[in-house]
């Protein structure tokens, strides 16, 4: 880590010129993230900036960038690039603080974040995509799901289907993709966490971790708030929010074809689709890049997949294997690892 911060702070100084400061004072790493880049604010004499680290000659890198130019121009508050070496891995970013919703969120200041954040996708959603960003096909769905499989059923938990058990799981997929492929599809951000969205000081929502901006279904973006790993709602939040969401849609657009009872349906699929994605994810991030941070969020994205997919007749099958087999494998597997 200190090399890494060595060489970061000789490359920020050597843009100090273009940036507007002398010297810099002071830099320290932030919080842990699941990306495999590095954070660290760096505090000068005028101004703090957010330095990162990453894949050197990454094409990821230059997708932020990208994304986060085309952001800005259709007014989404996003950090902007204020300088970046992609070959090296290093940018610097405009500092938006310390408010993450996922740590600000509490009783009182709820329904308001949960607006904004509504809003915010609507926001995103009314952009139109450049022809460069990737559209989550049926296939792209399937395969992301199957993260699932390698990396959390046999990887983490040591597992093994039957063949009646591997028959239904991979129908299911097959049945979860067909559904969210056939919704409409638009601009998403695609890890529209509450971890990933801050509090601006002008109350304004700035939004974070971008990279993976792509087309695919609308209520990607909106079950990740409904659904969000550390703010577990109950059914009169999620009704209350699910009818703010088409309100506000009809005031945009002044019409919908949506009814409160689809829209529950299309995000408890993409729910699915996002949540066998997430358990796949966490696991690798343990197994493979060594980062255990995420692990405690494994129980709380199980359980919404179980008792959600349980309401559909088409996916009870799958739902029981969940929780009669994987739950209890998956708990008795974290209290062994801590």
């Amino acid at each position: 880590m200190t090399e890494m911060k060595d060489d970061l702070l000789d490359w920020t100084l050597s843009q100090s010129s273009n940036l507007g400061f002398s010297d810099v004072l002071e830099i320290k790493p932030l919080r842990e993230q699941a990306s495999l880049r590095n954070y660290f604010r760096i505090y000068t004499e005028s101004n703090s900036m957010i330095g990162v680290i990453s894949k050197p000659g990454s094409d990821e890198n230059k997708l932020f960038e990208i994304h986060s130019q085309f952001l800005q121009e259709n007014g989404i508050r996003v950090p902007k690039v204020e300088a970046f070496d992609h070959q090296k891995g290093f940018m610097i970013l405009e500092d938006f603080g310390d408010k993450v919703l996922q740590l600000e969120i509490n009783s009182k200041n709820k329904t308001s974040f949960y607006q904004k954040s509504i809003m915010a996708i609507h926001k995103i959603q009314k952009c139109k995509p450049s022809q460069s960003l990737s559209k989550l096909s049926k296939e792209t769905l399937i395969e992301q799901m199957r993260l699932f499989d390698e990396w959390f059923f046999h990887g983490l938990l040591g597992l093994e289907y039957s063949t009646k058990e591997k028959t239904t799981l991979q129908n299911t997929w097959e049945i979860i993709a067909n559904h969210c492929f056939a919704q409409d599809y638009v601009l998403c951000h695609f890890d529209f966490e509450f971890r990933n969205l801050m509090l601006l000081p002008d109350s304004e929502l700035g939004i974070l971790d971008f990279q993976d901006l792509c087309v695919g279904p609308y209520s990607l973006d909106l079950v990740s708030i409904m659904k969000d790993i550390d703010n577990p709602l109950d059914k009169e939040d999620i009704s209350e929010y699910l009818e703010f969401y088409l309100d506000s849609l009809l005031t945009e657009q002044n019409k919908t074809n949506l009814t409160i009872k689809d829209l529950e349906r299309d995000i408890d699929f993409a729910g699915f689709q996002r949540q066998f994605r997430i358990l796949g994810t966490l696991a690798r991030l343990h197994l493979r890049d060594k980062k255990s941070f995420r692990l405690k969020d494994l129980v709380q994205t199980l359980r919404f997949l179980c008792e959600d997919s349980i309401k559909y007749d088409e996916l009870r099958d799958a739902a029981k294997i969940l929780k009669n087999k994987v739950e209890p494998k998956l708990l008795k597997t974290l209290e062994a690892i801590n």
